[in-house]
C-alpha cells in the first residue's frame, strides 16, 4: 500500500526524510496539501532530486534539521546523568489524540509535548 493510502487520501502533515534517491519524490507523494518533510539524513549521497510542482502544488515545506556528533551526545547524556535534568512536559497525548498534540504544538507550549505509543 503507498504511504499516502494509510493516511485515507489526505496525505500526512509531517514526513521525516533521508536524503538521496528517489526518497523526496515518495515523501511529496506521500505529503498532505501544506505539509512539512524535515531533512533529517543521508541515505544515498548528499545529492536530491526534487519533484518541484508537486512541492510546490502542495505548498510543502522542506526544513534541513542538523544534529551533533556522537561525542557531543555522549556528553549531553553524561550531563543529564550527573546533574539529574528532567524535561519540563507540558502535556501527554495518547497516540490516538496525536492531531490534538500537534495543534497543541502549534499554539507554543511551554515545555515538551510527548506523544504515548503503546
Amino acid at each position: 500500500m503507498r504511504a499516502a493510502g494509510l493516511s485515507g487520501g489526505h496525505g500526512f502533515d509531517h514526513i521525516l526524510e533521508l536524503i538521496g534517491g528517489d526518497n523526496l519524490r515518495q515523501s511529496a507523494d506521500a505529503l498532505a496539501p501544506g505539509g512539512r518533510i524535515a531533512q533529517i539524513g543521508f541515505l544515498k549521497g548528499s545529492d536530491m532530486v526534487v519533484p518541484a510542482v508537486s512541492l510546490m502544488l502542495k505548498r510543502a515545506v522542506i526544513q534541513g534539521i542538523t544534529v551533533g556528533h556522537r561525542r557531543a551526545l555522549e556528553d549531553l547524556c553524561l550531563a543529564v546523568d550527573r546533574y539529574r535534568i528532567k524535561p519540563v512536559i507540558n502535556k501527554i497525548y495518547d497516540f490516538y489524540d496525536a492531531q490534538a498534540a500537534f495543534t497543541h504544538l502549534d499554539r507554543g507550549p511551554f515545555g515538551k509535548i510527548v506523544i504515548r505509543i503503546g
